[in-house]
């Protein structure tokens, strides 16, 4: 038997064993996999039980563990709360070795000096300072032989997935599979450090106007397995000593990271993912930067307004857009039980209507979303889930500055903004200067046809051949053509003044900041309303003419 394959079994025991020994043998016990299991009478409650299990099996478990602890829609909840306390208590490989990583590479050399300690531990890899031109940088390096192992595992993992999804008891309840390819999808382009680069290049380009630090990337000292960038010199946001910081700066700092990350979500669609404590910098003066680029968020034009709406129906109240805005995600799914689940999501936003915005956190928002997504068994996609996760850490940042800002009332202007734009865009512009040409149009003929019958009816030109009907039927045109002259004019009037409303609402982005029940937004829903209403009618009289 080839040392590959028997390490792979040996791994596959120490996985199943693992598990049985903290109290999970019944996952296996109507599996072909019970020959390899042992019982225990583990009576600890199954999170903590887990996050003892994942801690002992390394680096793969422990990442899984991280991953589902922000997985709502996957894992039950009192699993979750344990799973947060998940750790990573690595340590750091020789400098020797990450010496030979950077040889292999060919960059070695590239370097004035590198310091021997690492400046921060991880059990993907570590970083230590480095020094180019003169130039302090950060190089990241992987630590060795830990892609073999995830690969491995992951392999394994999906292996005992697809036996667990088949044979296991609780096959109902946990989509196995599911798990291991979240996991597998996040954890093999953390492991490559070529995805990290890419991700900051993305990023930093698209936030070239803002204010924020964003690290050079050394293009030709990357590779798969390491990462060289400018060196930010900066405190985490975690462990600054935040009481020394004026309120009045933090506050600035609250709105800025605030904003930083409401325009990457709802106005670039491209996000930095993973706004922990560790990954948030604070320079001496203030300024903003971002780390560790390992997990990008994208969402496309329609997932923002779906988001959006799905934000504003909670807020508002409005079931219906709310539940719109579920099957516009792809969450709910056929065979569900739909009055039940609206009922549900009923309960959600009576829930919340009654609270003011102010006090609504946006992390319970999505935990009470993710809960009703996992009692009715539906996947949520990765990109909503990203969203719900950085939010939910946006908001623990802005906590730990100690300042009074809330999330929620940040983003309902974005959310405002972007369905209302979303909105416009929809209505062809081509199409509304042809209908206007037509108003247009209409206004110029109906006069000149309208003279025409008039001078033929006082030159008696039209009572030689025609019966008397005849002219109670030219009146009865010449009324209805009136009409629509009266019509069009009105029509037209509209128009205008909802096309000016338009465009006066683009050109002050101060209308943004009202509240979504402003008097500005249902003028111009009105002013719309009645415009189709006016069109109806016109066309409604165009057809009956024709009959």
């Amino acid at each position: 038997m080839p040392n590959t394959k028997r390490k792979r079994i040996n791994r596959l025991k120490t996985i199943i064993n693992v598990f049985v020994k903290h109290g999970f043998g019944y996952i296996f016990s109507s599996t072909p996999l019970v020959k390899f299991k042992r019982f225990s009478d583990n009576k600890a409650n199954r999170g903590q039980r887990l996050k003892s299990a994942l801690e002992e099996l390394g680096t793969t478990f422990i990442k899984m563990g991280q991953l589902l602890a922000n997985r709502p829609d996957l894992v039950p909840e009192d699993i979750i709360a344990e799973l947060k306390n998940l750790q990573e208590n690595v340590k750091s490989f020789s400098f020797d070795e990450a010496k030979s990583i950077l040889v292999r590479n060919g960059i070695f050399d590239k370097f004035e000096y590198i310091e021997k300690e690492p400046i921060a531990t991880a059990s993907i890899g570590q970083v230590h300072i480095g020094y180019i031109d003169g130039k302090k940088v950060a190089v990241k390096i992987r630590r060795p032989n830990v892609d073999n192992e995830v690969k491995t595992d992951i392999e394994i993992l999906k292996r005992i997935s697809s036996i667990l999804d088949k044979y296991s008891p609780v096959k109902n309840i946990v989509s196995f599979s599911d798990i291991v390819n979240e996991v597998a999808n996040v954890l093999l382009k953390e492991i490559d450090f070529r995805f990290e680069q890419n991700n900051i290049k993305k990023l930093r380009k698209s936030l070239s106007t803002k204010e924020v630090i964003i690290p050079d990337v050394y293009d030709e000292l990357c590779s798969e397995e390491v990462l060289v960038t400018s060196f930010v010199d900066a405190r985490t946001l975690g462990n600054i000593e935040i009481e020394k910081i004026p309120l009045i700066e933090r506050v600035k700092l609250g709105k800025k990271l605030v904003n930083l990350y409401l325009s990457q979500i709802f106005e670039l669609g491209t996000f930095h993912a993973d706004p922990h404590p560790g990954n948030i910098l604070i320079t001496d003066n203030h300024e903003i930067a971002f780390v560790d680029f390992g997990m990008m968020g994208y969402l496309t034009k329609q997932d923002r307004e779906n988001l959006s709406n799905l934000l504003l129906g909670i807020v508002l109240n409005d079931k219906k857009r709310t539940l719109k805005a579920f099957k516009e995600l792809g969450i709910i799914q056929k065979g569900i039980d739909a009055n039940k689940f609206y009922n549900d999501i009923e309960s959600i936003v009576n829930h919340y209507i009654n609270q003011p915005i102010s006090s609504i956190k946006v992390a319970d928002v999505f935990n009470d979303v993710f809960k009703l997504t996992f009692k009715y068994q539906l996947k949520i996609p990765q990109q909503f889930v990203l969203f719900g996760r950085t939010l939910s850490l946006l908001e623990n940042d802005i906590a730990l500055l100690k300042v009074d800002l809330n999330i929620l009332e940040a983003i309902l202007p974005y959310v405002n903004r972007l369905v209302f734009k979303n909105r416009l865009s929809k209505l062809s512009i081509a199409n509304l200067f042809n209908i206007l040409s037509s108003y247009f149009s209409l206004l110029e003929f109906l006069p000149k046809k309208t003279e025409t019958i008039l001078e033929k009816l006082e030159e008696d030109e039209l009572t030689v051949n025609i019966e008397i009907k005849n002219i109670d039927k030219i009146l009865h045109q010449m009324e209805r053509l009136a009409n629509k002259v009266s019509l069009s004019v009105i029509l037209l009037s509209v128009s205008i003044i909802i096309a000016g409303m338009t465009v006066g609402g683009l050109l002050s982005p101060a209308l943004y900041k009202t509240i979504l029940s402003a008097w500005y937004l249902w003028a111009l829903r009105l002013g719309i309303l009645i415009l189709i209403v006016l069109i109806i009618i016109m066309l409604v009289m165009i057809i009956r003419k024709e009959k």
